[in-house]
């Protein structure tokens, strides 16, 4: 008889490959989402801010799984557009218009919470992507088609974390975002039924699959290693921290403030996440923009940014767009020559770039950087190792503090159990009740679209 986990193993397997099938790029998954928008809300200080999330978490989480639900429904840009600045701003403007300026009701408050959460959503799959992803694809000794999937077994599991959120959600709302402000007709029903697929996915992995951690480990043991690790650029603890920064913005624009001043809430390397190497075609090797707005395209272009060595010489350098919209939010920037070890750069984003409101900095925004130095010349970077430094979020963290017992039987749990009159089943019938149970099982991973954001544009 095959144990309980070796059954789910095999059920995870099958639907990451369904999935893979279905869709080309790599991701982060929902639970991984929440925790994120979680973990960012945690190190909020502002007061406004604070009161809202310390009264709507719900609201916030439910944010945070929201854009990824569209993809369970048979139209693909139900999930998709709601990642972006475009479904962002129309929800700012509609939450500004029906209960600003002072957002003091119950329903305002949890509609700026879930709008926070659905924001977070978008950004830290850029931020996960760019770097992190794109990095494990260099280093994994598989493909990462089914990362998405191990990263909710790996949260799930090691941290361990175990929440499934109550569904709020405001279908209403949304469908008027959708239908009216964005002409894409999608109605409430729909979003009900997306919400209500997705949070089975989650429930999923939080309750049964997160048994397979360890095969899941010998497929991605770097990413499984890194993904919680404040150190690492791009893994969950570095897409919260680009988050406080949107927060922040986001409640800027909810008080219809159009200054762009403050519009870069994130940048990678920076005084928490030094350049990890010299090489400057690795993911992690390239200078990243995370902004609290969208950009206008054509406001970006060669003479936009700038990396300038010790001596004030400009560097070659190529950016791009990473994915996005009409108005993206994030700029990867490649320098055309190895880094140099030991050496200051400053990187210059002069104030010509326009926010989807038209605005712009009102000076250029700069920071500086050394690089490392190998302990071998021509060496690279040394690995980051030993422990890793405190959970910038241990509120959150410590109410994961113990994992349930385990399951007990062999079997999956019986969705509708056979009729029979003899006290236990045979080990001849096993298979038998392995066969239906695992169909049936297979059935709610793939209703359950345990971690199916991809991102085309």
């Amino acid at each position: 008889m095959k144990t309980f986990a070796a059954i789910g193993a095999g059920l995870i397997t099958f639907v990451a490959g369904a999935f893979a099938s279905m869709h080309e790029a790599h991701a982060t998954g929902m639970q991984g989402h929440v925790y994120m928008a979680q973990c960012a809300a945690e190190q909020v200080q502002d007061a406004r801010l604070r009161a809202i999330f310390d009264a709507q978490p719900t609201h916030l989480a439910n944010g945070g799984f929201f854009p990824d639900s569209g993809y369970t429904s048979k139209d693909h840009d139900q999930g998709e557009i709601p990642h972006w600045e475009g479904y962002v701003q129309a929800y700012v403007e509609l939450i500004r218009e029906t209960y600003g300026p002072k957002y003091d009701s119950p329903e305002a408050q949890q509609h700026i919470a879930f709008l926070m959460g659905m924001a977070a959503h978008g950004i830290t799959d850029s931020t996960y992507d760019a770097i992190f992803g794109d990095r494990a694809a260099q280093v994994e000794p598989t493909n990462i088609d089914s990362l998405d999937m191990a990263n909710e077994i790996f949260l799930v599991h090691d941290l361990p974390r175990y929440y499934i959120p109550e569904l709020v959600v405001d279908v209403n709302t949304h469908s008027d975002v959708f239908t009216k402000r964005l002409q894409h007709p999608v109605a409430p029903d729909a979003i009900t039924d997306a919400m209500s697929t997705a949070k089975s996915g989650i429930a999923v992995v939080a309750n049964l699959l997160y048994v397979g951690a360890d095969e899941w480990g010998g497929k991605y043991p770097w990413a499984r290693k890194r993904l919680l690790d404040p150190r690492v650029p791009g893994a969950y603890p570095f897409g919260a921290h680009v988050v406080k920064g949107y927060y922040r913005e986001l409640l800027r624009r909810l008080d219809n403030d159009s200054s762009a001043d403050q519009i870069v809430i994130g940048t990678y390397p920076d005084t928490e996440y030094p350049l990890v190497t010299l090489d400057s075609t690795r993911p992690d090797g390239k200078v990243h923009f995370f902004f609290g707005e969208g950009l206008e395209r054509t406001s970006v272009d060669d003479t936009s940014i700038e990396i300038k060595d010790e001596a004030g010489n400009v560097i070659p350098s190529k950016w791009n767009f990473f994915r996005g919209d009409n108005w993206p939010n994030v700029i990867q920037v490649a320098l055309q020559e190895p880094w140099k070890p030991g050496t200051k750069y400053t990187v210059v984003l002069n104030p010509t770039i326009r926010s989807l409101q038209g605005v712009s900095p009102t000076k250029p925004f700069s920071y500086s950087f050394t690089t490392c130095t190998p302990d071998m010349p021509g060496g690279d970077c040394p690995d980051i190792t030993g422990p890793a430094p405190a959970s910038a979020c241990p509120k959150l963290d410590a109410q994961y503090a113990m994992r349930p017992a385990p399951p007990q039987e062999e079997e999956p749990p019986v969705v509708n159990p056979p009729k029979t009159t003899e006290t236990s089943a045979s080990c001849s019938a096993a298979p038998l009740a392995h066969a239906g149970r695992a169909g049936a099982f297979v059935a709610l991973l793939m209703s359950g679209a345990l971690a199916i954001r991809r991102r085309r544009r």
